[in-house]
């Protein structure tokens, strides 16, 4: 064969590697990538410079592996074996869609519409799909409304066993505020407390950037867990062993120290604190030596910790499920809050700061429950829980549907999750699921859960989907890399079709596009300058103030205070009551 130059700088061009600047899609964080695709397939991704939040953590070096794993799921199946067997046909999109509205309302006809419910796990925490299924009310939620309209008030998720006592509830009851509103000030902190997290394996791992950067400034990082972690072995940090489930008494230790040795900010709790002569009578009960015996942390570090906490100039905690894992996690992280405030770090520069209210929001497409609506599972075993969520309780859905208690539960929809694998006792949900009238399983792999499904849906990876993403004070679009394998289709639009056959598709637009131009709604911003912004397009926030509730910056009604029954913040708390 002839030698012919074009034709060989044709074929290198074809095989040549293409960069595509965007965002990962192996998790929610939504982290700033350069994508490296070969013949069109994702061949690695790498930090996008200058980017927000430009990082690539573990689980992004193997994208490709989970893109194209074998295990995907495809096309659409029907189950035509026993319930667990694993047995399935392939069906159409139309067939599942038939299939699944004829149950649902045949459920809803005969049990009423609060016998069916949905699920969602880790797997559906997509920006976009989180908040146009949103259940109106909470300021962030991963439930999935979507059978709201029908007159379900049962949607749940993985917050019944995750995030919500430590992002919502816990400070909530403290300060009026959830986490989400709410940012710990390390870059500016000289003592830090990584207490009960992970930074090394976090999703994204941004925070270990920042530790390291502290300690190259001379922070002390102290990391409390009941291992030495990742974070405290890369960090070559302090690390205080805890014996599990007893960190609410090393922060009731820390405060009796604290106030034995008159270090806290007097000025703020006089002026600003419900609760604190309860407080000092309540902590006299843990010193140093009984903390120490329920901790197994000795007296001397104990003492040390509080008298650094005391004289810091910055204080800043990193926590999260370490403490909120327990019997007592809410008050276990209610007591370190407390010791936070307390010591004068709440709202000012190396402590805990709140977002100043006010700024450019996207739109969130909110659903309400019916006014008719039967009170939500578990609102009657956890009620704040249900006024934080506007959602059911995971944990009592076995007990409705084996024992129809509070009432009877026939037919679930699992997105992105895998119940069996991340609940305890997977034998009650298996039975659970084996009473089901009817399963729906939405996911990008075949669950443990799916062996038990009526039909099986297959999802994308957010590789393959067009959405946004907020993060930094700035929205991003989320661009499509590659197309879905198979007939698999974006959870976002599953669920808007699923709308659409119930009847009442028009709340939810039905193209992706549509979707993103109504979450920009109200921010002069339109979709094609977010589609022409590989960074992102600014969403204007209010300038940072510090002592907010000095201030009266942080309550609707312009007076000072918090946003808490007393207008304080409440170590014995009204919300409570």
């Amino acid at each position: 064969m002839r030698y012919v130059p074009e034709q060989a700088a044709n074929d290198a061009a074809e095989v040549a590697d293409t960069e595509i600047a965007g965002l990962c899609g192996v998790c929610a964080a939504g982290c700033g990538v350069d994508i490296v695709l070969h013949r069109g397939r994702i061949q690695r991704i790498k930090p996008r410079q200058d980017h927000a939040r430009g990082i690539v953590c573990t689980r992004g070096t193997r994208a490709a592996e989970v893109v194209y794993s074998p295990d995907r799921l495809l096309y659409p199946q029907r189950r035509v074996g026993a319930r667990g067997e694993g047995r399935f046909a392939r069906i159409s999109w139309d067939e599942a869609y038939a299939f699944i509205v004829d149950k649902l309302q045949a459920i809803a006809a005969t049990h009423g519409p609060e016998a069916l419910a949905t699920y969602t796990g880790r797997g559906n925490f997509e920006f976009g799909l989180n908040e146009m299924f949103a259940p109106a009310g909470p300021a962030e939620s991963s439930a999935n409304a979507v059978l709201y309209p029908m007159g379900s008030p049962n949607a749940s998720g993985v917050g019944s066993l995750c995030y919500v006592s430590y992002g919502m509830i816990a400070p909530k009851s403290v300060f009026g505020e959830v986490m989400h509103d709410v940012a710990d000030d390390i870059d500016h902190a000289d003592l830090i407390f990584v207490w009960g997290a992970n930074p090394f394996t976090a999703s994204p791992p941004e925070n270990m950037v920042r530790l390291k950067a502290a300690q190259a400034r001379g922070a002390r990082v102290v990391v409390i867990d009941h291992r030495r972690s990742e974070t405290a072995r890369a960090l070559r940090a302090q690390w205080v062993g805890i014996r599990p489930g007893t960190d609410g008494a090393l922060a009731l230790g820390l405060i009796q120290v604290l106030l034995a040795k008159g270090l806290e900010d007097s000025a703020f709790v006089q002026q600003w604190v419900h609760g604190m002569d309860g407080l000092r009578v309540y902590v006299t009960n843990f010193t140093p030596a009984r903390v120490q015996a329920i901790t197994g942390i000795p007296v001397g570090d104990i003492e040390e910790l509080a008298v650094a906490v005391g004289t810091a100039r910055g204080f800043s905690i990193l926590m999260y499920t370490g403490l909120e894992y327990s019997n007592s996690g809410v008050q276990a992280i209610r007591a370190a809050l407390c010791l936070q405030a307390i010591a004068g770090h709440l709202d000012r520069p190396g402590g805990k700061l709140i977002r100043t209210p006010g700024g450019t929001q996207l739109q969130r497409n909110t659903t309400a429950t019916l006014p008719s609506s039967r009170p939500a599972i578990g609102a009657r075993e956890f009620p704040l829980y249900a006024e934080m969520r506007n959602e059911a309780h995971a944990s009592m859905l076995p007990q409705a549907i084996l024992q129809g208690d509070p009432y009877p539960v026939r037919g679930m929809i699992v997105s992105g999750s895998s119940i069996q694998t991340a609940w305890p006792n997977p034998g009650l949900w298996r039975q659970a699921f084996a009473a089901l009238d009817l399963l729906v399983v939405v996911d990008r792999f075949p669950t443990a859960d799916a062996a038990w499904a009526d039909i099986v849906l297959p999802a994308t990876t957010m590789f393959e989907i067009e959405s946004y993403q907020e993060f930094a004070g700035r929205v991003e679009l989320r661009k499509r890399v590659v197309p879905p394998p198979g007939e698999a289709r974006n959870d976002y639009l599953i669920f808007a079709e699923l709308a659409q056959r119930l009847g009442y598709g028009e709340r939810w637009p039905q193209t992706e596009r549509g979707m993103v131009e109504l979450a920009l709604q109200g921010t002069g911003i339109s979709y094609d300058a977010l589609a022409a912004s590989p960074d992102g397009v600014a969403l204007p926030q209010p300038e940072m103030r510090f002592e907010k509730y000095a201030s009266g910056h942080l309550r609707a009604d312009g007076q000072a205070g918090f946003n808490t029954p007393t207008g304080k913040l409440e170590i014995a708390s009204e919300w409570f009551r």
